[in-house]
């Protein structure tokens, strides 16, 4: 996944990104060098929409261990040291799936793994929490981040891989708008009226962060043929693809709880967290009465690789300023703690700030100007708390 949050950057002139377009060089070779290698037949039984079906359709006929082996030397799986042979399954059916969505999940893994040096308190890490404390380990962390999207196998390509832009989206709902009003499926929360100007429909979405993909019915957008297949996979066409995309989360869960990975499960179940649901698993850190949810840092883990990479569905490319505004977004509308993200843009923007001074560049960026206007009120309010709570602390 992705980050689902709202550009704020709509152009009735906007172009959805063209098939072919990678999210990077790295992805782009990666893909070209092994898609060749990848089987037609395996790749067509990847499609088939159910897990269980598909992993026992590539054993019968013979592909399964021949795709787990190149999928192990494509993607360098040999050195990440706790994937056993059961993972190494997982994670071909999901390069047979669609490479692009196997790639995501490998780079969030990385980020999260790097995080994991980040420092909470002076000498304890996040790694360290996790190490210390009770419910998670390390390696069930790290597995969840390599499989939060596994999910998606049982979602039509054609919905993963749809690539109108959100300009194109937002002529659709114009269109569709008034249908939609009438049969009340426009959020009340945005304050429209029946008949609103194409600028005021615009605008509140900008303001309530309401991409037109949550709104838009799968219908106005698929074709006939499209349409069949949604309807083979379970779906409909009333519904919207975000409602269709957002089914992988409670799918990854499932998978991963049916492959004996319970709580890799909880924490793949919730990456996005589109319920706000509390997990079972925080870890608290006493000292600062603060719970540390692993569910956070696996989201942000997502947010970040899917927003700062390159040809991502739905999106231009966007700046480390704009994937750091996005996490506070996710902060106001209640989908990770202040207190995580806290720390986790402390980290980027610091890496930021570096990466300027040694290239000598400058932030002249009007948009990255906005977006760092708008994290830096956080970063100081949030720091204000810890702080406190640290102050508090040390006077007892």
């Amino acid at each position: 996944m992705s980050s689902e949050s709202f550009d704020g950057r709509y152009s009735a002139n906007a172009k959805p990104i063209q098939q072919g377009e990678m999210r990077n060089t790295e992805s782009h070779k990666l893909v070209a060098d092994y898609d060749e290698m990848r089987g037609t037949r395996a790749i067509e039984i990847a499609g088939g929409g159910n897990y269980i079906k598909i992993i026992d359709s590539l054993r019968r006929e013979g592909l399964l261990d021949k795709e787990r082996e190149r999928v192990r030397h494509a993607y360098a799986l040999d050195k990440i040291p706790f994937l056993t042979k059961k993972d190494d399954e997982m994670f071909t059916i999901l390069d047979l799936y669609d490479a692009e969505t196997a790639k995501h999940c490998l780079e969030t893994y990385k980020i999260a793994q790097e995080k994991m040096e980040v420092e909470i308190l002076p000498g304890m890490t996040i790694k360290r929490l996790l190490q210390e404390g009770d419910g998670i380990s390390l390696e069930q962390f790290y597995r969840a981040c390599l499989f939060h999207d596994i999910g998606k196998v049982e979602i039509p390509r054609l919905v993963i891989q749809h690539e109108m832009g959100d300009g194109a989206m937002l002529g659709c709902l114009h269109r569709v708008y008034h249908d939609l009003y009438v049969s009340q499926k426009i959020p009340k929360s945005l304050g429209l009226t029946e008949n609103p100007t194409n600028a005021a429909l615009t605008e509140a979405l900008e303001i309530h962060r309401v991409r037109p993909i949550y709104l838009v019915p799968a219908r106005e957008v698929l074709s006939e043929e499209g349409l069949t297949e949604l309807k083979c996979f379970g779906f409909s066409g009333d519904e919207t693809l975000m409602a269709i995309i957002m089914e992988h989360e409670r799918v990854s869960g499932n998978i991963l709880k049916a492959a004996g990975f319970p709580i890799e499960a909880e924490l793949a179940a919730h990456h996005h967290n589109y319920n706000r649901e509390p997990l079972q698993y925080p870890t608290a850190i006493d000292a600062l009465h603060i719970s540390v949810d692993f569910a956070d840092i696996l989201h942000m883990a997502d947010v970040t690789e899917a927003v700062s990479s390159l040809g991502r569905k739905y999106r231009k490319v966007f700046s480390m300023p704009k994937t750091m505004r996005t996490i506070v977004e996710h902060v106001e509308d209640g989908k990770i703690s202040p207190f995580m993200a806290y720390l986790w843009l402390t980290d980027e923007l610091r890496k930021y700030e570096n990466k300027l001074r040694e290239s000598g560049d400058t932030l002249d960026d009007n948009n990255d100007e906005k977006d760092l206007a708008f994290v830096y009120p956080f970063l100081e309010k949030e720091g204000r708390c810890v702080e406190s709570q640290a102050d508090a602390t040390i006077r007892k």
